[in-house]
Order: C-alpha cells, then structure tokens, then sequence
C-alpha cells in the first residue's frame, strides 16, 4: 500500500521507519533532508532514473551509498555492504519506477535486499493504486 505525501507530512516522512514505503506523489528532498537533520536522521538519495540493468545499477547504488572499493557489485557484495549502513539512515529511491520498465528483476532483487537491510527506503513517485 502507498502512502500518499500531504502538505506537512515531511516530518512524518523524515521519521518512518520500517522497510520499503511506496510514496504517491513527489517529495521535495531538500526540504525532506533538512527534517531529517532536524531529527538528527541521516539521509541519503538513490536515483535510478536512468539505470537500463544490473552494471548501471550496481554503479549507481555504489555512488549513492558511497560504497568501498572493495564492493563486488553482486547481490551477496550489495547485502554485504548495507550491512554496514547505519540502520536509521532514510534511503530516497527516486527513479525507481523508470528502472523497473528497464530491468524489473533488478529492481525486484535490490528491493528484496533493501528489505531485508533493516534500512528504510522511501520509494518516491509511485504510482496511484492501479496506475501500474
């Protein structure tokens, strides 16, 4: 289920916790990253607007979650290394729904492993409840 952005809810925003949310609508990052800071919550943004598969994918996560150089850029090495995010750390996934027309079993992959991350990843731009 999606959640729907509302005049005000960047604070609601900025304290969710608990796996990967569906956000209707755009969210306005900076000012969502300044109620983050204002809660004392890191925050970080993963656009994947235009990934086409897993090596772009890989290339993108690894820059926004700036990853070591030791990442193998695998699904075991991704896990591995969001292992070591710290667990309040708010993850803004912008672009998702464009990766998931190029590449839908990454994007259900890395949506899995985010899940199983203990992050909380804010998918932005989701579609209305039947809008695919």
């Amino acid at each position: 289920m999606a959640v729907n952005v509302r005049p005000g809810s960047l604070d609601e925003l900025a304290t969710v916790a608990g796996g990967v949310v569906p956000i209707v609508g755009g969210v306005d990052v900076l000012a969502l990253e300044a109620r983050c800071d204002a809660h004392g919550r890191p925050m970080l943004l993963l656009d994947t607007s235009s990934v086409t598969g897993k090596e772009s994918l890989m290339d993108a996560v690894g820059q926004a979650f700036a990853l070591p150089g030791w990442f193998g850029r695998s699904w075991e090495s991704l896990a591995e290394c969001l292992a070591d995010v710290p667990a309040q750390t708010l993850v803004v996934w912008d672009g998702w729904t464009a990766m998931a027309r190029a590449a839908p079993r990454e994007t259900e992959l890395v949506i899995e492993i985010f899940a199983e991350s203990g992050l909380t990843v804010l998918l932005i731009n989701a579609p209305e409840d039947g809008d695919g």
